[in-house]
């Protein structure tokens, strides 16, 4: 049940008074049936457009209400979603995939390849300009050929309604098969999307997933409702309620008053809760793939043009400490910009080390000591951790480099359209965390030049030849060392600044049963195996 958020801020606000006392136990919300579970949005969805969810709030939705044709299970495995089985060619170029027969859409159509391959082809669209084509599409057979107005995807058939092919591209096949599991490679009830208008998926979602669209009011909340025909059976729970609730410490204060079931731990609150008698005992903590990262940005900020002043803005970042001291050892410092639990994970590389001394050399060397004009750092709001790096950050480039350093604060979405035009901010603190576990979700997404996302703009052409060369690879050892490469080039170059590598930290109640975790997204799997027993 949802109440006007007004109201509920002045309950909220006692909650936190509450909660500060170090009143720790759980509170039955009053009304709470026993088939909704609740969780927050930390901001409000720019969409529901899967083929553009690349944020947060985006992503969760995707994931909660579409089907992908594999995925991802709590241990990292490649698991069957929309399809039961695959087969594989001896030269690893041509993928079958056995569809299940009992996938239906929301509308209650029957999902076939035709919807499989439409899907794909729309994504691929390039009048959509859709922001994960490249991540899905680039290694099927007759992409380059879409892309330059030559229709379908020649790559992908439909062999009959149960039976969908694709045939790669030997130059860009790396990693397809973890590419299938990105929450957004997922298949779309054509009708609804061609009647819905430009803006379909406002009322209505055309998703297979566990749950549906049932309510987005903006800014306030987003309710889903269970389809009692999810192909791998119906949810635990009737409801999913996700209210948008843009502040870590609101979100915390919600949980304790019994308002919200799952939330993740701001970092500030981390050490009290952990030591909170009854608040302890709902701390969940596991690994994340993910890293937190300054991104400057040259089309704004002049003297970021110059690699010699980004190296030296990287090496007056004291790393290590901003882990110990700031993320109290509950992080660690990042060398690289992949992280930890994704294949083939950099382990041993030394990156761009803290070295104060160095980066005012390099000022000197670019003739911008003592000259560098003032900067604004941009953070995203969604949560307490790109704050509390931006702030130490900032007060270690002022007294290394002499540089003026302002935060600058701003709504989610804004903070979103802000990145994604590149022309918004002179740098900004931001995370990135795993779609899915492969090295392309990190390289070819931030940093690959005619990527959408390479928010930095980036462009270096021996970084895109070591990411198509990895693409190219016929085996994941070769593929792997070329990655190396990359990353090692984008850290030198400060393409952007590593900070960090993070956990996940979650509170649950205890009458939430059946969640499953991942490293990757906002930490959970769907939550058709969650259940709330009271």
């Amino acid at each position: 049940m949802f109440v006007n958020r007004q109201v509920m801020a002045l309950i909220v606000a006692a909650a936190l008074c509450g909660a500060l006392a170090g009143v720790g136990g759980p509170s039955p919300a009053t009304g709470q049936g026993a088939g909704v579970f609740r969780t927050p949005l930390g901001g409000e969805p720019p969409t529901i457009d899967p083929y553009f969810a690349t944020d947060f709030a985006s992503g969760d939705l995707t994931f909660l209400m579409y089907t992908t044709l594999v995925g991802f299970n709590s241990s990292g495995r490649v698991v069957p979603e929309g399809a039961r089985s695959w087969d594989v060619s001896p030269n690893g170029l041509v993928y079958t995939f056995h569809l299940r027969d009992n996938v239906t859409f929301h509308s209650g159509r029957k999902v076939t390849a035709a919807d499989w391959k439409w899907s794909f082809e729309r994504m691929g669209d390039p009048a959509l300009k859709t922001s994960v084509a490249d991540v899905v599409l680039a290694g099927i057979g007759g992409f380059d050929a879409q892309q330059k107005g030559g229709g379908g995807l020649a790559g992908i058939t439909a062999v009959d309604p149960a039976t969908l092919r694709f045939v790669l591209n030997p130059e860009a096949r790396g990693g397809f098969l973890n590419r299938l599991a990105y929450y957004a490679a997922v298949v779309l009830d054509r009708d609804v999307v061609e009647r819905g208008g430009q803006s379909w998926y406002e009322k209505r979602d055309a998703g297979s997933g566990p749950f549906m669209l049932r309510e987005w009011v903006h800014n306030d909340h987003v309710t889903l409702t269970a389809d009692p025909q999810y192909f791998l059976g119906a949810p635990n729970v009737a409801r999913v309620e996700l209210p948008i609730v843009t502040q870590a410490a609101t979100r915390l204060a919600e949980y304790q008053a019994g308002q919200l079931d799952l939330v993740q731990v701001p970092l500030a609150d981390f050490q009290r809760i952990r030591a909170d008698p009854a608040l302890g005992k709902q701390l969940i903590v596991f690994p994340r793939a993910q890293f937190i990262w300054l991104g400057p940005n040259p089309r704004v900020y002049e003297p970021f043009r110059d690699a010699r002043v980004r190296r030296a803005f990287a090496l007056a970042i004291d790393k290590a400490k901003i882990a110990r001291t700031v993320f109290f050892g509950f992080y660690q410092p990042a060398a690289s910009i992949v992280p930890p639990g994704i294949p083939g994970f950099y382990s041993g590389y030394k990156g761009l080390s803290y070295d104060p001394a160095r980066a005012k050399t390099l000022l000197e060397e670019a003739g911008m000591a003592g000259k560098l004009p003032p900067l604004t750092i941009a953070m995203n709001p969604i949560a307490q951790d790109y704050q509390m790096a931006a702030e130490a950050a900032a007060a270690m480039l002022k007294e290394n480099l002499g540089v003026d350093v302002s935060l600058q604060r701003t709504e989610f979405a804004n903070f979103q359209q802000g990145m994604n035009r590149r022309t918004a901010f002179q740098a900004f603190m931001t995370g990135w965390a795993a779609d899915y576990l492969d090295y392309s979700d990190y390289l070819d997404l931030l940093l690959y030049s005619k990527s959408p996302l390479d928010r930095v703009s980036y462009a270096s052409s021996a970084f895109d030849r070591f990411v198509d060369g990895a693409n190219a690879a016929p085996t994941e050892s070769e593929r792997t060392t070329l990655y190396h490469k990359a990353e090692a080039l984008a850290v030198e170059d400060a393409a952007m600044v590593p900070i960090v590598f993070t956990q996940f930290a979650l509170l649950k109640k205890p009458y939430v049963q059946g969640l499953q975790t991942t490293p990757a997204l906002s930490g959970w799997l769907r939550f058709n195996t969650v259940s709330v027993e009271r």
